[in-house]
């Protein structure tokens, strides 16, 4: 017998909810949610489903999607990931495939509670069934945002099935869009909490800040000059912030701290490692727990360099490090600060903050990608050790090997408590816990500021938000203040500060800018060799666009021949891959699509 997605639900929910049985102690579905334990117990199992679908690809789905872009890149072996930056998905490529389904089957979670939740009506206060509403509301309504980003139209789903009930056709993607705002209604919003305490869930549930963010997110995302949702956006994220400073949340500090090598210290970035889970700077995170078997990623395996067991498996592109600014806040190919024999003085701190190159530290030990640096050292075992990021056995899945990611690695997501944790590939030998952030107010300003800068409209408005974000990081204001000028500072600021976060794939596609970003050789530091052992500096001359789109013509710093080598080649076809195919399973099992419905171009 064939099995749909909504088969699948509806199996998953007659069988009692197995994933349930955890937060609810296993309750009878007949009359469920009966009592507020158990209606507060299935909204926990709905935002536990939500984290374990975007860790599903055992590293978290936020920490792992910039690698099919312009500003991140990954092992070139993987066969899913070729297939995502080369315009050749298939329709069964797991990325597509699991996405697709794992998400249904969070909202058959949520689903699952609001179906009985009226069942409280005069046994709970009305306030807190409202509260409820608007929590799973919300997980749903973000949820669907996600199945739309990335497939378009999909069947809209709004109660829990039976295993008769699988006639689910396509829903047009403007008609899902227009419905999960309608179920975001304000009045509902209203009876969530300003901002959950820790003792009831902190950042883990979504607050009212959460909520009236979600729905500036999806006005900005879907926004048109036709159909005044810049407006929308504008009014809301507004809405968002004034309710967020008041009740005490505000952006992190970093430590921006220099270290020119490994020998002089190790960049902390807090805010991303456990340290910083219950920072005030978190509006919505996606927890994960050590203790618990599957709420688990083991993000740190394929981030971490291979000197501690990793896979080093994701990094930075040589595109992203080349358009980070200098600290005068000029692009490198424009400010006097920049030295391309020592290209990381003097440059925006994020890029040591959040990226990890050569001669420095991460995790307490260091990283160099010269190949007759035969040892490095362990700065916690205060001793030697190999240095496998490039000599010995399968040295080429190394940081800058032959099929490894391109040179760099990601710092975000870090935690020194890592160090001698990573044993291998599988979540049993490493376990990674750190909560996955979804909504920060850093990106809440800039939902702000792209609003104004879109209806240029409050532009001075705009430029403040935008340097906030700035300051924190110790760079200097910007001086743009025309709509052109704060766009391309709006898009600087969207790369650099949410990068690895899991937000690129969707700006390249909502600014009309992923045919020249993805269409074109990626390109990677050279490899070192005994004879020219640091010809991983790059001397190739950028040319940084009004987009902040990095690319090369030959020139070079030094007029001699560019030392970077082709990577990769990215295809990015207009009109097919602003979109992921429909899951072939799903076409042909579900009574209510037929292959005709399937995506332009697959």
């Amino acid at each position: 017998m064939k099995k749909t997605i909504i088969s699948i639900i509806a199996c998953f929910l007659v069988a009692g909810c197995s994933l349930d049985k955890k937060p609810l102690n296993g309750p009878s579905t007949v009359g469920f949610p009966s009592t507020e334990e158990e209606a507060l117990a299935g909204t926990y199992g709905a935002y536990r489903a939500v984290a374990q679908n975007y860790g599903h690809l055992t590293a978290g789905w936020w920490r792992t999607i910039d690698c099919i872009t312009d500003i991140g890149t990954g092992r070139i072996s993987s066969a899913a990931v070729k297939q995502l930056t080369t315009s050749t998905i298939s329709t069964e490529n797991k990325w597509v495939v699991q996405f697709y389904k794992r998400s249904y089957m969070a909202i058959s979670r949520t689903n699952f509670v609001l179906d009985g939740i009226d069942n409280l009506s005069g046994k709970v206060p009305e306030s807190t069934i409202a509260c409820l509403k608007a929590e799973l509301l919300c997980i749903r309504s973000f949820c669907y945002d996600q199945l739309i980003q990335y497939y378009g139209g999909v069947p809209y789903i709004d109660h829990s099935l039976s295993l008769e009930d699988m006639y689910y056709p396509r829903m047009d993607r403007v008609k899902i869009t227009e419905q999960i705002i309608k179920d975001l209604d304000d009045a509902l919003i209203e009876a969530l909490p300003d901002r959950w305490s820790k003792t009831d869930g902190g950042p883990a549930r979504f607050s009212k800040v959460a909520a009236y963010m979600l729905k500036a997110r999806i006005y900005m995302n879907y926004a048109t000059a036709e159909n005044g949702w810049w407006e929308k956006a504008m009014e809301y994220a507004d809405k968002a912030i004034a309710i967020a400073e008041a009740s005490g949340h505000k952006l992190a500090d970093y430590d921006l701290t220099f270290f020119p090598s490994h020998t002089d210290g190790e960049p902390n970035c807090a805010l991303f490692s456990y340290a910083g889970e219950n920072d005030d700077e978190w509006i919505w995170s996606h927890q994960y727990n050590a203790l618990t078997d599957d709420l688990l990623t083991i993000n740190i395996y394929y981030y971490a360099p291979r000197t501690l067991n990793g896979a080093s498996w994701m990094g930075p592109s040589q595109f992203f490090i080349d358009a980070i600014q200098c600290r005068d806040g000029k692009f490198i190919t424009e400010s006097s600060l920049y030295d391309w024999k020592n290209p990381w003085k003097n440059r925006d701190p994020r890029l040591d903050l959040f990226c990890v190159r050569d001669d420095s530290r991460t995790m307490g030990v260091e990283y160099s990608l010269d190949i007759t640096k035969e040892k490095v050292t362990d700065y916690v075992a205060q001793t030697q050790i190999a240095n496998s990021n490039v000599v010995g056995n399968k040295s080429e899945y190394g940081p800058n090997g032959s099929m490894g990611p391109g040179g760099y690695l990601w710092r975000k997501g870090y935690d020194k408590s890592f160090y001698g944790a990573i044993t291998g590939g599988s979540m049993e030998q490493t376990k990674d816990a750190i909560n996955n952030g979804v909504f920060r107010l850093a990106e809440l300003y800039l939902i702000a500021a792209e609003s104004r800068i879109e209806l240029n409209t409050e532009l001075s408005k705009a430029a403040e938000y935008i340097n906030k974000i700035r300051s924190r990081a110790g760079m200097p204001d910007v001086a743009a203040s025309t709509q052109a000028s704060l766009r391309t500072a709006l898009r600087y600021e969207r790369m650099v500060e949410l990068c690895n976060e899991g937000f690129r794939w969707y700006d390249l596609r909502r600014w009309g800018i992923a045919e020249k970003a993805m269409n074109r050789d990626m390109m990677a530091p050279g490899q070192s060799t005994s004879a020219n052992p640091r010809k991983f500096i790059s001397n190739a001359k950028p040319i940084i666009d009004e987009d902040c789109i990095v690319s090369y013509d030959g020139q070079t710093w030094d007029g001699k021949t560019s030392n970077l080598r082709k990577f990769n080649t990215y295809v990015f076809k207009v009109g097919k891959d602003e979109l992921w195919p429909i899951p072939k399973s799903e076409l042909d099992s579900n009574m209510g699509m037929t292959p005709s419905d399937q995506n332009p171009g697959y």
